[in-house]
C-alpha cells in the first residue's frame, strides 16, 4: 500500500484544489482519506483524480487505494462520497467467507442459496427481527410450476427478453435479464418450496383469469399475466421468513439489529465488513461482500445526485419534488462506491417516478379516454402500452391543467387493458363502482343525486397495483382509489362550458374531440399513433371529464446505483470487476432503463429474488476459486 507524508498530502490537495475549485468540488467535499493500518484500508478516497477536502483530521499518512471510484461529473460531489472515518475498535470480531447487507428479497435468496452450496455466511439486517417486514407482496414470475397448475400461459424466455430491450432501449444488463427469463420458473419453485398447500392457496394472480377485454400486447409491447400474489395470512414477510430458516438450518448466521457501516478492502480485494449495533462496532472478516440494501430514496442528497434529468422537469408551482415511500438510505451503494465502485450513469430509474403521479392523478387510471392539454389540445399517445413511458411527455409540458374526456361508453372501453403495474382492472367490483360513479355525476349534473349513507371504508375505483391489501386494481379488498369530480354535459359543447373553458381553449377542445373522433372512424391515429384496438371514440352522450394538475417526483422506490457485470460483480473506474465486490436488488443498476416498467406486474421483486439466488451463485463459484 503506498502512503503519503502529511506534507505532500498537503501540497497534493493545495495543487488539486486550484483546478476544481470553479467546479466547486472542494468546498463540497468533507473529512479525511482512510487511515493506513499495515496492508488493510477502508475503501477509499472520494473519486478519481481527487482528495477529499484537507481538515485537521488528516492523520501523518493518509492511505491511497489501489481502486479508485469512478469520478462523479464535475460539481457534484456530495457529502455521502466521503467515506466515514475508519474505525479499530471492536465489540466482537467474526470470521466467515461471505457478508450479506440487507435482508430483502435479494440479500435472503442469496443468504439461502449460499448456505445451501456449503458456503459460510453471515447476513446482516439493520431493522432487530422483530420489527423486521417484507416490502411487497407480489412478485412476476415466468413458468412457476404454481402458475403452469393454474393456466397462466407459458412465457418463451427470449421472446420476453427481446420485448424487455425493447422497452429498455438496450440499456439493461443484458446477461441480467436473460438470467432472470431463463431461470424465473425453477427459482420461483424454489423460493415457494417451503410453503405447505394451504399456503399456496392464498395465492392469487393478479390479472388472471383474464378479464373480458384484456390485451397481451399493444403495439409492439408485450405483457403477460405470470403473477404470484400473496396479500393473504400467507404474506412475503412469512415466505421470506421460511427461506430464512433454511438457509440457517445450512449453516448461515442471521445478524437483526445489524447495519453495514463500510467495506475492508486488502491489496485491492474485499477483506471485510464493519458493521454497527447497539453496543458497538463489529468486524466480520471475510472473502466477499454483497450489497443487497435496497434503494437510496431516504438519502436527499443521493436523490439529488441520481435524479438530476427529472429535477430537471420540476415545476415549482406544481409543488414537483424528489420523494420516495421507502426508508432506504443507498448504503450498500454508498459501501461500494467508497470500496472503488462505478455509479450508474444517469438516468437511475425510480418506480414510477419520472411520469405524472398515479397516487395524484386519476388519468393513471384512464388511458383508453381522450386526453388534452391546459390549452385544449391533444398531446400524446394516451394508450402507449407501458403505463410508465404512457405520461412520460407530461414531464415536458405545462401541467395546470389536464383534461380525461370519455362518453357514456367509455365503461365498456374501459375494460380494456394490459397487465401491468398501476393498470386498472375491471374485476373485484371496481366496475361496477365505476358505473355508479358515474351514474352519481350525472345524477348531481341533473340535480337529482340524493346522497347515499356510506361507511368511511368505502371509497372509489381500483388504483394502482400493490396499494393496499387489494393488491391490483383494488384487488380482493375492492377498490383502492377515491373518485375525482366529474364535469358532466350532454354536448361536448355544454361539457366545454361545464369545465369552465372559454376563448380559444374551448374552440380547441371542441376541435380535437372532433378530430379524434374522426380518426377513431378511420381506424388510424395519425397524430399520435395510438394502437387501432384501443381507439375509443366519445361520441356518445352525455359526456364526461376529470380535470387534473398531475405532479412528478414521488417514487416508491429507486431501482439502481451501482454498475455491475453480469455476475453482478461491482465494477471499478475502469468496469473491471472488484474482486469479492456484489451488489444484487435496488443496488444494481441496468436492470431497467430511464424508468421502471412491467411487462409483468411485480418484475422489480421477481428480478429480487432471481436475480439474488443468481448472484449467491456467482459468490460461490468466486468463493471456491479463491
Amino acid at each position: 500500500m503506498k502512503t503519503i507524508s502529511r506534507r505532500d498530502f498537503l501540497k497534493s490537495a493545495a495543487a488539486g484544489a486550484a483546478g476544481i475549485a470553479a467546479a466547486g468540488i472542494l468546498g463540497a467535499c468533507s473529512g479525511d482519506t482512510s487511515v493506513s493500518q499495515g496492508d488493510t484500508t477502508m475503501a477509499g478516497t472520494t473519486s478519481a483524480g481527487t482528495t477529499a477536502a484537507v481538515t485537521e483530521a488528516v492523520t501523518e499518512t493518509a492511505a491511497v487505494p489501489e481502486t479508485q471510484p469512478a469520478a462523479p461529473v464535475a460539481g457534484d460531489h456530495m457529502s455521502w462520497m466521503t467515506p466515514p472515518q475508519e474505525v479499530t475498535e471492536f465489540e466482537t470480531e467474526y470470521d466467515t467467507d461471505v457478508v450479506i447487507c440487507g435482508h430483502g428479497y435479494a440479500g435472503i435468496c442469496a443468504c439461502r442459496e449460499l448456505s445451501e452450496q456449503g458456503v459460510r455466511t453471515i447476513l446482516i439486517e439493520k431493522k432487530p427481527e422483530d420489527m423486521y417486514m417484507a416490502v411487497g407482496n407480489e412478485f412476476g414470475a415466468l413458468n412457476a410450476s404454481i402458475l403452469k397448475e393454474r393456466g397462466v400461459p407459458y412465457i418463451d424466455p427470449v421472446e420476453f427478453y427481446q420485448n424487455f430491450m425493447l422497452n429498455s432501449q438496450n440499456y439493461a444488463n443484458q446477461e441480467l435479464i436473460m438470467k432472470f427469463a431463463q431461470n424465473s420458473g425453477t427459482t420461483t419453485d424454489w423460493y415457494l418450496s417451503e410453503l405447505t398447500k394451504e399456503d399456496l392457496d392464498t395465492m392469487t394472480t393478479a390479472y388472471f383469469p383474464e378479464a373480458e377485454g384484456q390485451l397481451r400486447q399493444i403495439g409492439a409491447l408485450k405483457f403477460w399475466p405470470s403473477v404470484c400474489s400473496f396479500y393473504g395470512a400467507c404474506n412475503q414477510t412469512r415466505i421470506q421468513g421460511l427461506n430464512r430458516q433454511v438457509a440457517v438450518d445450512h449453516g448461515a448466521q442471521i445478524l437483526f439489529g445489524t447495519s453495514a457501516h463500510y467495506v475492508i478492502m486488502e491489496n485491492g480485494a474485499v477483506a471485510g465488513v464493519v458493521a454497527k449495533t447497539e453496543s458497538g462496532y463489529i468486524k466480520i472478516n471475510c472473502k466477499a461482500a454483497i450489497m443487497a440494501t435496497g434503494g437510496f430514496g431516504a438519502d436527499a442528497e443521493m436523490m439529488e445526485y441520481f435524479f438530476k434529468d427529472l429535477k430537471g422537469c420540476f415545476i415549482e408551482k406544481n409543488n414537483d419534488a424528489l420523494s420516495s415511500m421507502m426508508d432506504s438510505d443507498g448504503q450498500g451503494i454508498k459501501m461500494a462506491y467508497w470500496a472503488g465502485g462505478h455509479l450508474e450513469t444517469w438516468p437511475v430509474p425510480g418506480m414510477n417516478m419520472k411520469h405524472y403521479s398515479p397516487s395524484a392523478s386519476v388519468q393513471a387510471t384512464m388511458p383508453q379516454a381522450l386526453w388534452l392539454d391546459h390549452n385544449g389540445k391533444r398531446f400524446c399517445n394516451e394508450f402507449y402500452g407501458t403505463i410508465e413511458h404512457r405520461g412520460r411527455p407530461a414531464l415536458f409540458m405545462n401541467r395546470d391543467a389536464f383534461y380525461v374526456v370519455f362518453d357514456s361508453d367509455f365503461p365498456e372501453y374501459r375494460c380494456h387493458l394490459v397487465p401491468q403495474h398501476g393498470a386498472w382492472s375491471p374485476l373485484n367490483g371496481n366496475l361496477e363502482s365505476f358505473r355508479k360513479e358515474l351514474e352519481d355525476a350525472y345524477a348531481k349534473y341533473k340535480g337529482t343525486y340524493v346522497e347515499e349513507e356510506t361507511s368511511a371504508a368505502q371509497s372509489g375505483p381500483g388504483g394502482p397495483e400493490g396499494e393496499g391489501p387489494g393488491g391490483p386494481g383494488g384487488g380482493p379488498g375492492g377498490p383502492m382509489m377515491a373518485a375525482p369530480e366529474y364535469a358532466v354535459g350532454e354536448t361536448i359543447e355544454e361539457l366545454a362550458d361545464n369545465l369552465g373553458l372559454t376563448g380559444a381553449v374551448r374552440d380547441n377542445f371542441i376541435s380535437a374531440v372532433a378530430r379524434y373522433n374522426d380518426m377513431c372512424a378511420a381506424g388510424v391515429d395519425s397524430d399520435f399513433g395510438r394502437d387501432a384496438a384501443v381507439l375509443f371514440p366519445v361520441k356518445e352522450g352525455p359526456f364526461y371529464a376529470v380535470k387534473t394538475t398531475p405532479t412528478i417526483g414521488s417514487s416508491m422506490v429507486t431501482c439502481g446505483g451501482l454498475l455491475t457485470d453480469g455476475d453482478q460483480n461491482v465494477l471499478d473506474a475502469n468496469m473491471d470487476p472488484i474482486p469479492g465486490l456484489y451488489a444484487s436488488g435496488n443496488c444494481c443498476g441496468r436492470r431497467f432503463g430511464n424508468e421502471y416498467f412491467t411487462p409483468i406486474p411485480g418484475v422489480s421483486l421477481g428480478f429480487a429474488i432471481v436475480l439474488g439466488r443468481e448472484c449467491g451463485k456467482s459468490v460461490a463459484s468466486f468463493i471456491k476459486s479463491v
